[in-house]
């Protein structure tokens, strides 16, 4: 099998010479920053230029005027309205603050620029896509821009990177990264650093070839792109099958931001799941470079090292939440770390110059399943997991397995679940306490092995998993030490955990919850000084800048659509002087999934999704299907080779229904032709309970209410 770490002579000894130069020289080819240019390892000072506070990835900030002692005073300055947001939106932006600006972007890859100091709008970009027409894979969102050389870069759900007039906001160039209708499109927010603007595509679940491309930030033209997944003759190639072309199909996303080392001249990326996603039956290896950490020349885009987390994935352990580096002292010398905090619970803490483990990761025996060609060891880190590595209880009669357990046709219930461990999560650094701050998701899910077809640009998962009736979800948000990988402190949370955090050197580390609470804790003790109600999800991390001597933090508020919480479209901003207070609570996201949550027989078609969105019924079973909504919609099952039954709606306009009688057990996926990113499932089961008529579905989206809004216009009707 494959060497898991491969390093060259070469490599190392390029390295230990590099190293013998001393600072110095790694100083005189680290380039001047410019004003208003993203600080490399130094904490985000006055502004907030690049999307994790520095090219490190911290989101740690130097502004301490809010603090443990001042905390309690924060409220609402201002509050900006996009008017973008729906059953099939999230709202994880992350702005970007330079010159007194504010630049951030709606889910449709909108970008508004407004006054820093009050909200007012500057201007506004809404780029002319067909949102809804397009092959996504997890909602409509965008995390962010990216700013330089005048120019403001956002990456759009239709796969394009465009530039904007940093002024204006009019384009000044707009290139397409790779085929929208094949499946490709731009999530992350891009990062900006020495006239070269980096991107990565999301897309793996529909078959893509995976790649981080390098562009001219002041043209536009391709200066190089690295392909997650290597082809014939290239590294790495060896760990597909030789025998078919899957590494034209491979997958490997890379979901967030790169980090950026300007003194080593390396760019840290991390590559997500390969395709099918969870089914392993016709891509035997390893996979690179899935489920990878990989460091890459910033200038030319040349593999240096890599990690994977995940050999031969089948369950979905994407490793997509940011890298993140610091320097600690470690043995009485400074070691250039990375710590990225993975689905699967862990996080995994190297060497930034070699690769190489900083505290010690073990290659385990775990158990097999030859049909899905499993990977004989896996990485088991040493340290502290931040979630449970194995479900703690039993619900209801389903086999259980601990993390790495496969699984066939029949049900076998696994923790961590699909969506983690972190989930697209920044992670915080702060160098006051030498500790990163993770979020968690613990949520239980039955898993069952159902082998798809390869069909290019549809999406195919290869299996399903679902929490069952009677399972607990919630959430963590833990302080690691990345000198030991072993907790700190750890908070457990009603509600799973997604978004990010912020440290500052006030003492405070941020965060929000799906319950709409946005909290400021104590950093070394992970108590809670101050919270806010801030009326919808808060699943988006935080940041903080400073203007005419008023330290501000801002969030976004609008919920998650990959775990159906409160939707909104909000971005809060708070100051010590403020005026405004917080908002009433959205309804609280279920935690736990109700005994009959999933028995019915009768699905509504609302704009847009599926309600609810899975089903458990017994065999001979009619279900319909009823178009509430204003759009028109389908149900349109996918096809896979283990269940070729069929079944298609054909376009249902409003108030028009469809049936079908299932009499096979066996899971049935299907999506809405028009607007592909619309997902359901009928799991057909002999022991499931007779269906209601009706049932509402635990943790299903929340209704969205009516709201009409100017942009930049006051804050929702505070309470007191």
């Amino acid at each position: 099998m494959h060497s898991r770490i491969t390093r060259t002579w070469f490599v190392i000894i390029t390295l230990i010479a590099f190293a013998s130069l001393g600072p110095a020289l790694a100083l005189a080819q680290t380039p001047v920053a410019a004003p208003g240019a993203a600080p490399a390892g130094e904490p985000a000072g006055a502004e907030w230029t690049t999307y994790g506070g520095n090219l490190y990835n911290q989101r740690y900030s130097s502004l301490d005027q809010i603090s443990k002692d001042t905390v309690q005073d924060l409220k609402g300055a201002w509050v900006y309205h996009t008017n973008i947001y729906s059953q099939g939106t999230s709202f994880e932006a992350s702005p970007i603050v330079i010159d007194g600006v504010m630049y951030l972007t709606g889910p449709q890859s909108q970008v508004y620029a407004v006054d820093a100091r009050n909200g007012q709008e500057k201007w506004k970009y809404t780029p002319n896509i067909d949102v809804l027409g397009l092959p996504l894979c997890c909602g409509q969102v965008n995390r962010g821009v990216a700013v330089g050389d005048g120019h403001v870069f956002v990456g759009q759900v239709d796969a394009k990177l465009t530039a904007l007039n940093e002024e204006t906001g009019d384009v000044a160039w707009s290139v397409e990264v790779d085929d929208p209708r094949a499946g490709y499109s731009e999530t992350m927010a891009p990062v900006y650093y020495d006239g070269l603007v980096y991107i990565g595509v999301s897309g793996a679940e529909y078959e893509i070839r995976g790649h981080v491309t390098a562009y001219d930030a002041k043209t536009g033209d391709q200066v190089w792109r690295f392909y997650t997944i290597p082809g014939p003759g290239e590294f790495g190639h060896e760990t597909w099958p030789q025998d078919n072309e899957m590494w034209k199909y491979g997958g490997g996303s890379m979901w967030q931001a790169p980090a950026i080392d300007p003194g080593l001249g390396m760019l840290y990326i991390q590559v997500g799941n390969p395709s099918p996603d969870l089914d392993g039956t016709m891509r035997a290896g390893d996979n690179l470079f899935t489920e990878s950490i990989v460091a890459l020349d910033l200038k030319s885009g040349e593999y240096k090292w890599h990690f994977q987390e995940v050999h031969h994935d089948i369950w979905d352990y994407d490793t997509v939440s940011p890298n993140v580096l610091f320097d600690v002292e470690m043995d009485g010398q400074t070691v250039k770390g990375l710590g990225q905090a993975g689905k699967t619970g862990w996080v995994y803490l190297l060497n930034r110059e070699t690769g190489e483990p900083l505290i010690g990761i073990e290659e385990k025996p775990v158990p097999q399943m030859e049909e899905q060609h499993t990977s004989p060891t896996q990485p088991f880190p040493v340290g502290d997991p931040f979630v449970p590595m194995e479900c703690p209880e039993q619900i209801g009669d389903y086999p259980m397995g601990g993390i790495f357990t496969p699984f066939g046709s029949d049900p076998v219930l696994i923790c961590p679940g699909a969506n983690g461990g972190s989930e697209w999560s920044t992670s915080s650094y702060s160098p006051q306490t030498e500790q990163m701050y993770v979020c968690g998701i613990h949520q239980p899910q039955i898993w069952t092995f159902k082998p798809d077809k390869l069909e290019p640009g549809t999406l195919r998962l290869g299996s399903a998993f679902i929490t069952p009736p009677g399972g607990k979800t919630w959430g963590t948000f833990t302080a690691m030490d990345v000198k030991t990988n072993t907790i700190g402190w750890q908070n457990q949370l009603d509600q799973m955990c997604v978004g990010g955090s912020m440290a500052t050197a006030g003492g405070l580390v941020f965060m929000g919850e799906a319950n709409g609470n946005f909290k400021a804790l104590d950093a070394e003790t992970g108590d809670t000084l101050w919270q806010f109600q801030t009326g919808a999800g808060v699943n988006a991390p935080p940041i903080t800048y400073e203007i005419d001597g008023t330290q501000y933090v801002a969030v976004a508020s609008g919920g998650n659509f990959q775990l159906a919480f409160p939707r909104g479209d909000s971005l809060w901003v708070f100051s010590l002087d403020g005026t405004l207070g917080p908002v009433a609570a959205p309804p609280a996201p279920s935690s736990e999934v109700a005994a009959d949550a999933y028995a019915t027989n009768a699905v509504e078609i609302v704009d847009f999704a599926f309600k609810p969105g899975t089903i458990i019924v017994p065999p001979g079973t009619t279900v319909t299907w009823t178009n509430t909504g204003a759009q028109p919609h389908s149900a349109t099952s996918t096809v896979s080779e283990t269940n070729p039954v069929t079944f298609d709606s054909g376009i249902l306009n409003p108030g028009q229904s469809y049936s079908f009688t299932f009499d096979t057990p066996g899971t049935y996926d299907y999506f809405c032709v028009p607007h592909p990113f619309m997902r359901g499932k009928v799991i057909v089961d002999p022991n499931a309970p007779a269906p209601a008529p009706k049932a509402e579905e635990q943790g299903a989206p929340q209704e969205i209410p009516e709201y009409e809004a100017t942009p930049g216009s006051a804050s929702p009707t505070p309470t007191t």
